[in-house]
């Protein structure tokens, strides 16, 4: 009886010690190879140009808070990346849907990109707000607004899809800020509905003209990187790293303060 109590645990240990160093094995096995992948592994962003968050300088090179951001976090997972400049989001999600990059950003979610790709956290944060020459008295909250003002906003952005979704009728989709700008101060628009950083960026080219601009934040919104469902597929570990590193970085700045 002596002897039989003995041997179970004496098995039972064994097999759990058995487990427990197969599971070790394992997961030094993963973390080398995620360790090697992140040496080796290259990736190809596009990123649309959206000043302040993302614009050529003087110099023609890539900058702006979201490309330093974004590239702190690449660096600290030692990945190799470079990153295509496209005009809008349209065309980085064509690119995407090729297969000619695995991600993009800056963007915010919406269910049509989350079909085909995988959002990171929060790199970012993006006010959408209304902007409107504070002479007109613009009442956003009247009924006859969303079908009788004159709107604009960026193409192939997430403010069109919000705009488009909540029933407003758009007079103005433009392919730069600066368009959208010059059309509010000559009054061929009532209200620009867009990223409030990048709006008013645009603005300060426009800083003699005696204008007083009012605005009102409809809303805030994450501002993430997109990776393609392909290369989440292959790399199922990428997306929780990536995740990591952000927070540390994020915890990092907030010591800082």
């Amino acid at each position: 009886m002596w002897q039989k109590f003995i041997t179970v645990p004496f098995k039972v240990c064994l097999v759990v010690s058995l487990c427990l160093t197969f599971f070790s094995v394992n997961l030094l096995a993963d973390t080398d190879k995620e360790d090697a992948l992140s040496s080796t592994l290259s990736l190809r962003f596009a990123v649309p140009n959206f000043p302040p968050y993302i614009y050529l300088d003087e110099n023609k090179k890539l900058t702006g808070q979201g490309i330093e951001r974004v590239t702190k976090v690449l660096d600290s997972m030692k990945l190799n990346y470079e990153f295509e400049l496209v005009a809008n989001y349209g065309i980085a999600i064509t690119e995407l849907r090729s297969g000619n990059i695995d991600g993009f950003f800056l963007a915010t979610q919406n269910q049509y990109r989350d079909r085909i790709a995988k959002i990171s956290d929060a790199v970012l944060i993006n006010n959408w707000s209304w902007f409107y020459k504070d002479k007109n008295q613009v009442d956003l909250s009247a009924p006859q607004f969303k079908t009788q003002a004159k709107i604009g906003t960026l193409l192939n952005t997430n403010t069109q899809v919000w705009l488009q979704d909540n029933n407003y009728a758009i007079t103005t989709l433009s392919n730069d800020v600066e368009t959208l700008v010059e059309m509010l101060l000559a009054d061929r628009l009532d209200a620009v509905f867009l990223s409030e950083s990048v709006f008013l960026h645009a603005l300060t080219n426009h800083a003699n003209e005696n204008t007083e601009i009012a605005s009102k934040t409809e809303a805030s919104r994450d501002f993430s990187v997109y990776f393609s469902n392909d290369f989440i597929a292959e790399h199922r570990w990428f997306l929780d790293a990536f995740n990591s590193e952000l927070a540390k970085l994020k915890a990092q700045e907030k010591e800082a303060l």
